[in-house]
């Protein structure tokens, strides 16, 4: 598909001059490029100048295809790209994220054409690949919610470096098989073994994480869905808190020496019962008080199983309408691929403990993201807007306002220090998994309520 195409390279860095090889095996001809460390790239005479030149060189060189070669470029940048080629007719073409390439052989066959995900979510997040091998290298890895779409993420990437075994464990056996087939090729292989575990119930999980002995444990497991929450808080309570006291337990008593549990952004609203039953996993998480057991919070991971994304498509196709919860609701929005990268980053944190939240850019209006799937789509759904439901907020946040964020030594990535909350407190309150789900709805939302401000 390059063959005799005249190209524009933006980005002359590790995965950009690759991908210029790449091309010009493919028979394409790269005309210009454009990097902002143009004055420093003194052996490659085609970098013209900065990215900003991008209208000059169009307007300059007879280019008909655009290609980004930057792996580290936010949405807003590729929107910006794509409107000023747009200026001149010409089409433009994206790498990968970071996290997706698995090779550089033959780069150029999977660059693409800019997708929601990518003109959406993509950041410039920065994640230290050596760093991270060096923390997971020659260590067993159990990862809870491993067939979920932040856990499936994880596994693979865990998958490419030297790890001694990653344990699966989830309570769905169909996405068991399928994130098995997908690693290995076969339903069982000994560096990924299978656990088909609910997490709800500490007996399981105990045997799980006693038998697979972890270094490491990534806890991803977890209900999200805040109208399904709202509908059944005990649910919250006994997944999300429960759960998460129960994989904390069993990891303690391995001695465990990493741990990572993975929050959300609306533990920092603190509203609705996802929101409070991810905050009091937070809590319960630095209440351990061991080195390396930590927490991660990012915003909703675009495109994921069940995503605003999700179901937007799935509206839009079957019902020809979207319905958008609030006129000016607007979201913080990651990649699966980011999401998961920032969970293995997690683990080479410095600092002992704490919440590590990506500092991300400005929040995306929903409004304009259903307009996007409309026009992906091709189709003619309306888009009504109808009132927020139970347990949302307008705009969510990162951080709490009592919430004192702090830098830390992976870029970009802040740390605040929710106050610390006893395991044994959070069990002793809630009883077994039978009284749990027995709970009156409003009252498991004042027993969420009150462990997520217990002082």
């Amino acid at each position: 598909m390059y063959s005799g195409r005249r190209i524009l390279l933006v980005g002359y860095g590790i995965l950009g001059s690759e991908l210029l090889v790449n091309l010009e095996n493919a028979g394409a001809t790269v005309e210009v490029i454009l990097d902002d460390r143009h004055g420093e790239i003194l052996e490659e005479p085609r970098v013209w100048g900065p990215v900003s030149f991008l209208r000059e060189a169009l307007d300059e060189f007879d280019i008909d295809l655009v290609v980004v070669g930057a792996s580290l470029i936010t949405s807003a940048m590729i929107n910006w790209i794509n409107s000023e080629a747009g200026r001149f007719s010409i089409p433009v073409y994206v790498s990968p994220e970071r996290s997706e390439i698995l090779s550089m052989d033959n780069l150029h066959t999977v660059t693409r054409v800019p997708g929601i995900e990518d003109l959406f979510a993509r950041s410039s997040l920065e994640i230290d690949q050596d760093s991270i091998a060096s923390v997971v290298g020659g260590r067993r890895v159990m990862v809870t919610g491993a067939g979920g779409s932040i856990g499936r993420r994880t596994v693979a990437q865990l998958a490419r470096y030297e790890v001694e075994a990653v344990g699966l464990l989830d309570r769905d056996d169909c996405l068991l098989h399928d994130i098995a087939m997908e690693i290995s090729g076969r339903m069982y292989e000994d560096r990924f073994p299978l656990f088909h575990v609910d997490v709800q119930h500490l007996g399981q999980v105990m045997g799980a994480i006693e038998s697979f002995h972890p270094d490491i444990v990534i806890h991803t497991a977890a209900l999200k869905h805040v109208t399904t929450l709202e509908a059944n808080p005990a649910n919250a309570l006994s997944v999300n808190v429960l759960g998460t006291a129960n994989v904390l337990e069993a990891s303690s008593e391995v001695e465990a020496g990493l741990f990572v549990n993975v929050s959300t952004d609306k533990a920092a609203s603190r509203v609705g019962s996802l929101g409070l039953s991810k905050y009091i996993g937070e809590r319960m998480t630095r209440g351990e008080g061991r080195s390396g057991y930590r927490s991660v919070r990012f915003g909703n991971v675009i495109g994921s199983r069940g995503s605003v994304l999700h179901s937007f498509r799935l509206q839009a196709q079957y019902h020809n309408q979207i319905q958008v919860r609030g006129e000016d609701t607007s979201r913080y929005f990651m990649t699966v691929g980011e999401a998961a990268s920032l969970v293995l980053s997690t683990l080479t944190q410095s600092e002992a403990d704490g919440t590590f939240v990506f500092n991300l850019d400005e929040p995306i209006e929903i409004a304009r993201l259903a307009r996007a799937v409309v026009d992906e789509l091709g189709v003619s759904a309306e888009i009504q807007f109808v009132p927020l439901e139970s347990g949302e907020a307008r705009h969510e946040k990162l951080f709490a306002d009592d919430e004192r964020p702090s830098e830390t030594s992976v870029s970009a990535v802040l740390r605040v220090e929710p106050l610390p909350l006893a395991r044994s407190s959070v069990s002793d309150r809630l009883g077994s998994i039978d009284d749990v789900l027995a709970l009156h709805p409003e009252e498991a939302r004042q027993i969420l309520e009150e462990l997520a401000f217990l002082g």
